[in-house]
């Protein structure tokens, strides 16, 4: 695969190594939004038309701003690009490859606030035990409860159709077996563990949230001691 052409990596394998998988031209914006503790992601190669970064997720009040200046400032079509899975993004009309955009995003991107590592950020314990441990076990999932699908010639109103078909289609995406942590193999104090996986000093014992790296922990950190950002 071509650099900078990644489908899709998670945030901490990116801020570890940004020239890998961010084109030298958006790694400046890049790093200034993770210094306001937004995580991005995804943002264009040089395929692309013009440069863009969608961002990840906002605290409440950054929601609002960011909707807001969309529903000022873009059409409908503008809105759903690019794809990204949450559809926030900016953009601005730089060819990929032509200059350093960091000075036409940090406009749009200043008008968000300096916020909190929200939970694309983070695990939870229980989150960390499943995820980087084998302190878990598969059980029957007790919410498991599939729906016949509903046949068409049984109603007389065809949106009352659709809702059954909407319930049943829900009702099938639920898992018959999940994962839980089992409590009976933790064996370790937490913070061994911790260790073990590579988060030791990523850990807010008081919140209950082990962050990806030590990055968005100190992020965490100095937004929660009413520090300013890193770079301000």
């Amino acid at each position: 695969m071509a650099k900078y052409e990644y489908v899709a990596t998670d945030i901490k394998t990116v801020m570890e190594n940004i020239g890998e998988f961010v084109i030298p031209e958006n790694q400046r914006i890049i790093e200034y939004l993770w210094d306001m503790n937004i995580l991005t992601t995804h943002t264009n190669d040089y395929d692309n038309d013009f440069s863009w970064v969608a961002i990840g997720e906002l605290s409440y009040e950054n929601q609002k701003i960011f909707w807001e200046y969309v529903n000022k400032t873009m059409s409908l079509d503008e809105k759903s690009f690019p794809k990204a899975s949450n559809n926030r993004s900016f953009s601005v009309p730089i060819k990929p490859g032509t200059k350093d955009t960091f000075d036409d995003f940090k406009p749009l991107v200043d008008m968000l606030k300096y916020q909190d590592v929200q939970k694309d950020g983070y695990m939870t314990i229980d989150e960390f035990y499943l995820n980087c441990t084998d302190c878990w076990d598969i059980i029957d999932n007790p919410e498991y409860n599939p729906l016949p699908e509903p046949n068409y010639e049984d109603y007389s109103d065809p949106i009352e159709y659709g809702r059954a078909y909407d319930r049943y289609a829900e009702s099938m995406n639920v898992r018959s077996r999940i994962r839980v942590v089992d409590k009976s193999k933790i064996t370790k104090p937490l913070e061994e563990y911790l260790e073990e996986t590579g988060y030791s000093g990523c850990y807010d014992e008081e919140e209950g949230k082990i962050f990806y790296n030590r990055r968005l922990y100190e992020g965490h950190m100095r937004y929660k001691n009413g520090e300013p950002k890193k770079h301000l």
